[in-house]
């Protein structure tokens, strides 16, 4: 058995303060392009205020999203990291989502559920986010 590792970075541009960005289809290009038929696929944001989740894309579900993490960290509230540098809702947002999504590869494909797509939650945009893509397949 052979283990093979194929990685890519996404450079991403959010437009809004509070953001969602479907990357699937760009995170599929790099499954297809990694040659690897079965596996996993990691990817991961060196960021602490953006995060990645697993969802839908409907439209509806991205504005509660967004709502969801205003309404969890309070934007109003007192938070202590805010006498830095005013974004305390963000860092605890991404520790809501998380900083990665692990999905099995196979057939070259991801095997996301039907409506599942990968989204990257801006929480401190407009900014450029980086996603880190490793394909581990074996053969």
């Amino acid at each position: 058995m052979t283990c093979r590792l194929h990685r890519e970075t996404i450079n991403v541009s959010t437009s809004e303060r509070f953001d969602v960005i479907d990357v699937t289809g760009q995170i599929e290009h790099i499954v297809e392009a990694s040659d690897i038929s079965k596996g996993i696929l990691h990817a991961y944001t060196p960021h602490t205020t953006a995060a990645i989740t697993i969802n839908e894309a409907e439209p509806g579900l991205i504005k509660d999203l967004i709502t969801y993490i205003k309404e969890l960290t309070k934007p109003g509230y007192k938070w202590m990291h805010n006498r830095i540098d005013n974004n305390a809702h963000a860092h605890l947002g991404q520790s809501t989502y998380g900083h990665s999504v692990t999905v099995p590869v196979e057939g070259g494909r991801l095997m996301l559920g039907t409506w599942q797509r990968i989204l990257l939650v801006e929480m401190d945009g407009p900014r450029t986010r980086k996603i880190i893509v490793t394909v581990l397949g074996v053969d």
